[in-house]
Formats: structure tokens, C-alpha cells, sequence
């Protein structure tokens, strides 16, 4: 305050306000000086000065005192008018930072937002580390639709539609599902297969795909892209397959021998095996040994060709109630059990029992076992059309 009394003296007293004789007037009272006030000081009292003021003469000093007066309550108004300013200037401030924080909130709510819909993204469609498709099979529909995370490993299963098909996908990587565990990779197949399931229960015909068959991302071409165009090559062939497996369903058959039993059953029943059997039990011991090891090789032979008799016999009972049969590789199964047959056979929905009782009638054979297993996706008679 201080400063601005002197200054406004040195007004009344006709001097110029400026920075030297401020400073005279304090080194005259021998009081520090402050420069950064001295320069504000002088614009501020700008605004109270008038245009002549430099020409002010000297006044009495009671006349002197009252316009000093007035200066004063004039610099206190000043004083009031800046404290406001800065009041409204602190709200200014203050206000600004609210703005920004509530900025802050909505950009955070936008990451939130943007992040929900890049996860949604990647399960509809693709993602930073799934640019490939697994292709569980086709169907005959033309649809877009989730299933749900029944895929492998519980992946979201969807599919992509191409006029009236549609392939059903999950995302992944463009590595292959690989274990050495057995239990994981049964857990595959019977997952694959159980979405099959599904999707021939949603849209009637479906073409199964081998395990494991993965497109792959093109570059400058979105992986959706590439299966759609996948899909169109293969249209009219898969139009061809689907026709073929129409209301029909895959079944397996295994017909099992009992090589002991039928043995048996021949050296019972068979006569050159009996007149065999009565000659060898006549003979001496050492000389009826080596008859025994020849007889062995004629039952051997006498099984096999049992063996192609039930096989002709068996194929053409299960034939006529079936589409179509794929004759499979025979199978070790141990012991004196022998694997016959190996079928898949393509049925018709309404023939399913008829085949039925036609395998009660075989496994009614001395030492027949039957399996039956079933219905499938239509592996056997479906051949995957890799991409």
C-alpha cells in the first residue's frame, strides 16, 4: 500500500510517477525498493490519471489531503474491482479443472467401451492372434448365427453364410490342435462331433469336415473373406454331397469272429475234421503230434474260409437296408477275437430299424459279436474339401 500512497504523492506534488523518482523518494527514506512492484505500480495508476495531470500545480496541503483522500477510496475500488477478477478468474480455474477431470472420465469410459467392443469383435469375427477359421463342416443353410462356446476348448462357434450355405467356424491361430495326451485329443473328436450335432439339429444337413482343418488369413484379404470364397469354389460340389446324405445318417458296424469257438464248432461239425480227429487219436504218440500241428493248419483254414462265407453273407443282409456302405480297414481286437468287418453305412432315417433287426439276426451266429454305433456325421461319405 505503501507504494501506491507514494506514488499518488508524487502525482499531487506535480511530478511524473516513474521508476526513477520512486526510487529517489525511498532512497531518501532509506527504504528497499521493489522492483517488480515499482513496474506494475506505474501502468496500474495509468488508469487513474488524467489527461492533464502532469500539469497539476501545487495545492494547498489540507487541499492536497482531501485528493489524496479520493485517491484512495478511487484505488480501494480498483482494489475491490481486481479482487473480484481474480474471485471469478479462481471459479474460472476451478471450473476448468472439473471440465477436465469429467474429459477424463468420459475418454476412460470410451476406452472401457472401445475395449467391450474389440472383445466382441474378436468372438464375431477375428482378432489380433485368431486370424484363422477351424472349419468344423458345412450346412445347408444360409444363415448367420451363433451357437455358443461349444467348440474346442470352448470356443464361440458361429457361422459364415454364402447364398444358401453356410460354414461352421470358431476362431483360432493358425497353428493345429496337437497333444500327447490321448484324453485331450478323444476330447476333440467327441466335441467336434457333438457340434455337428448341434448344427445338424438347427439346420438338417450337415457335410462334416476332417479334424483339424484350419483356413488361414490371405494377405490384403480378411480371413472371412478367404472362407466365403472357399465356400463358393466348393458350392456346387457340396450341393452335389448334400443331396447325397439328405435325411440319412452314418452308422458303424463290426462284426467280431470267436476263432476258438468256431473252432470248435467245426471240429464238431465239419466231417473231413472228424475223420481227421479219429485217424490222429489212432496213431502212436510221436506220429500223432506232427498229425495234430497239420490238423491245426486244416482248422486254420477251414476258420478262414468260414470267415469269407459270414463275410458275404453278413454284407449282403446289411446292404439291402443301407444307401451306401464304405468298407473299412478290419481291426485288431486281441485274443481269439478276429474282426470280420469294418462298416459305415449310409441309412435313411426310417430304414434305421430295419437295419437293426438285421444285425440281431447275424450276432444270433455261433461266436458273432456285432457293434453298432451311431448315428454320425456323414465322415465316410463326405470327402473334405481342404482349403
Amino acid at each position: 500500500m505503501e507504494y501506491l500512497y507514494l506514488a499518488m504523492f508524487i502525482q499531487e506534488i506535480g511530478r511524473s510517477v516513474n521508476e526513477e523518482n520512486i526510487r529517489k523518494i525511498f532512497n531518501a527514506l532509506d527504504i528497499e525498493v521493489n522492483d517488480d512492484k515499482v513496474r506494475l505500480l506505474i501502468p496500474a495508476l495509468s488508469i487513474l490519471a488524467s489527461g492533464n495531470i502532469k500539469n497539476v500545480k501545487r495545492e494547498t496541503k489540507s487541499s492536497s489531503l482531501q485528493k489524496l483522500t479520493h485517491l484512495q477510496k478511487q484505488f480501494e475500488v480498483l482494489e475491490n474491482t481486481i479482487k473480484k477478477v481474480d474471485e471469478r478468474a479462481e471459479r474460472f480455474e476451478q471450473e476448468q479443472q472439473t471440465v477436465s477431470l469429467d474429459i477424463e472420465k468420459v475418454k476412460e469410459a470410451v476406452e472401457v467401451e472401445s475395449k467391450e467392443i474389440d472383445t466382441m469383435n474378436r468372438v464375431t469375427y477375428s482378432g489380433e492372434s485368431k486370424r484363422a477359421r477351424y472349419i468344423y463342416g458345412v450346412a445347408d443353410n444360409g444363415v448367420r448365427d451363433h451357437l455358443g462356446a461349444i467348440g474346442l476348448e470352448g470356443e464361440e462357434v458361429y457361422t459364415i453364410p454364402y447364398k444358401e450355405m453356410c460354414v461352421i467356424v470358431h476362431n483360432c491361430s493358425a497353428e493345429p490342435y496337437k497333444s500327447d495326451n490321448d484324453d485331450v485329443v478323444k476330447e476333440w473328436l467327441f466335441t467336434q462331433q457333438e457340434v455337428l450335432d448341434v448344427v445338424a439339429e438347427n439346420f438338417g444337413v450337415v457335410l462334416p469336415m476332417g479334424f483339424d482343418m484350419i483356413i488361414e488369413e490371405k494377405i490384403g484379404m480378411d480371413v472371412e473373406q478367404v472362407v466365403k470364397d472357399w465356400l463358393k469354389e466348393n458350392y456346387d460340389n457340396f450341393k452335389e454331397k448334400m443331396a447325397k446324405i439328405r435325411n440319412k445318417q452314418e452308422f458303424g458296424v463290426q462284426v467280431i469272429l470267436d476263432t476258438e469257438l468256431l473252432s470248435q464248432r467245426l471240429i464238431e461239425t465239419d466231417e473231413k475234421l472228424i475223420a481227421k480227429k479219429k485217424e490222429i487219436d489212432s496213431k502212436p504218440q510221436g506220429i500223432a503230434y506232427l498229425e495234430r500241428e497239420m490238423m491245426k493248419e486244416l482248422i486254420k483254414e477251414k476258420i478262414e474260409e468260414k470267415a469269407d462265407e459270414y463275410f458275404r453273407e453278413f454284407y449282403n443282409m446289411i446292404k439291402k437296408c443301407t444307401d451306401d456302405i464304405v468298407i473299412g480297414k478290419t481291426k485288431k481286437v486281441g485274443g481269439n477275437q478276429q474282426m470280420l468287418m469294418n462298416l459305415s453305412c449310409l441309412v435313411y432315417k426310417d430304414r434305421v430299424t430295419e437295419l437293426g433287426k438285421e444285425l440281431e439276426k447275424i450276432e444270433n451266429k455261433d461266436g458273432i459279436l456285432v457293434r453298432f454305433s451311431g448315428p454320425w456325421a456323414p465322415f465316410s461319405f463326405v470327402t473334405p474339401e481342404r482349403g
